[in-house]
């Protein structure tokens, strides 16, 4: 069973990203505070890769998802997000990864 964490911003979620428990990372592609680029950003400085997937809700749907995986995304999923593709998203992300199970929402 996973525990999910929710993160209303940018700033908590990189509060949060450097949990060592963290397994993955859903961001929404704008946030209060910034954005996924931000977050992205963020991450490598931290010590170590925590992957990050980007819900998108805008309608150019193709280049938010080109940027994204660029800017360094785990994957690009669509808003409203099915539970298929949220499983299926965490299961690739655990296995390559191979971390505790605890996810993150922002």
């Amino acid at each position: 069973m996973l525990e999910t964490l929710i993160c209303p911003s940018v700033q908590g979620a990189r509060t949060v990203a450097v949990r060592p428990d963290i397994a993955v990372v859903f961001c929404d592609d704008v946030l209060p505070d910034g954005s996924y680029r931000e977050l992205l950003a963020a991450l490598p400085r931290m010590t170590r890769k925590v992957p990050v997937v980007v819900v998108m809700s805008g309608a150019d749907r193709d280049r938010t998802y080109r940027e994204a995986m660029e800017e360094g995304a785990f994957d690009v999923i669509p808003s409203p997000c099915s539970k298929q593709d949220v499983q299926w998203v965490v299961i690739r992300a655990m296995d390559l990864a191979q971390m505790p199970r605890t996810s993150a929402r922002v």
